[in-house]
């Protein structure tokens, strides 16, 4: 399904009078001039996300036609430290099965800086289709209520997932997140969004709630005139 091998590598890249693929292929050849965040707080971003939207960045017209589209499942990941400061383990679920994550930050003044350590593990693993990821993942974006990050392996994985504490997010911050890429001359060749169902949900919910407040408030008036 959409494994955490799918998520992540979200590449802001070269000077701004580069080609979309000629950025898009430098980055990927060598996962390098990819900016990260500054000043993160790793304590800050443990804990549990949810998968918003994975965003795939390789330019391949046989695989990507930039569609967009909804997928039936709400992947969630966890982030933890494993022992150390520098050591991380991120766990992705979700309904078909999960996966083990382990990264190493090498240098403690670049926290948004990881490296992959081993092999994955869980029952992911076992699916054929399965590529082990061997590479770099940039915290691009790090803040209260959403995180992007960016997984880039050499040659051949770039593509970015945006988590959110909550099941949703502000059709305005994907929007910036959007445009920042395009800024940065990354294209988005496919778009997968997750979590609908919640989303739907709460809208449902957001509006009864709101119904049933204005016809309160009609029947309060009513009453006392």
């Amino acid at each position: 399904m959409y494994r955490l091998f799918l998520v992540l590598c979200l590449c802001y890249g070269l000077p701004g009078y580069a080609s979309s693929e000629e950025t898009t292929t430098s980055v990927y050849e060598h996962c390098g001039n990819l900016q990260q965040q500054e000043n993160i707080q790793i304590k800050l971003i443990t804990g549990t996300w949810y998968v918003i939207e994975i965003l795939q960045h390789k330019t391949n017209d046989k695989l990507y036609n930039g569609e967009k589209f909804e997928v039936p499942t709400c992947p969630s990941v966890f982030l933890t430290l494993a022992g150390s400061d520098t050591d991380l383990k991120l766990y992705w679920n979700e309904d078909t099965g999960d996966l083990e994550y382990l990264f190493k930050i090498k240098d403690q003044s670049s926290p948004g800086f990881w490296l992959s350590s081993g092999s994955q593990n869980g029952t992911l693993v076992q699916v054929t289709t399965y590529d082990q990821f061997a590479g770099m993942v940039y915290v691009r974006k790090a803040i209260s209520n959403h995180m992007v990050l960016t997984f880039c392996s050499p040659n051949t994985q770039l593509y970015s997932v945006v988590l959110a504490r909550d099941k949703t997010l502000d059709a305005k911050e994907l929007k910036s997140i959007v445009n920042h890429m395009h800024l940065q001359k990354l294209p988005i060749t496919q778009t997968k969004r997750t979590c609908r169902s919640s989303a739907s949900t709460a809208r449902a919910t957001a509006w009864m709630t709101t119904a049933f407040c204005l016809m309160y408030l009609a029947w309060y008036l009513r009453v006392h005139k």
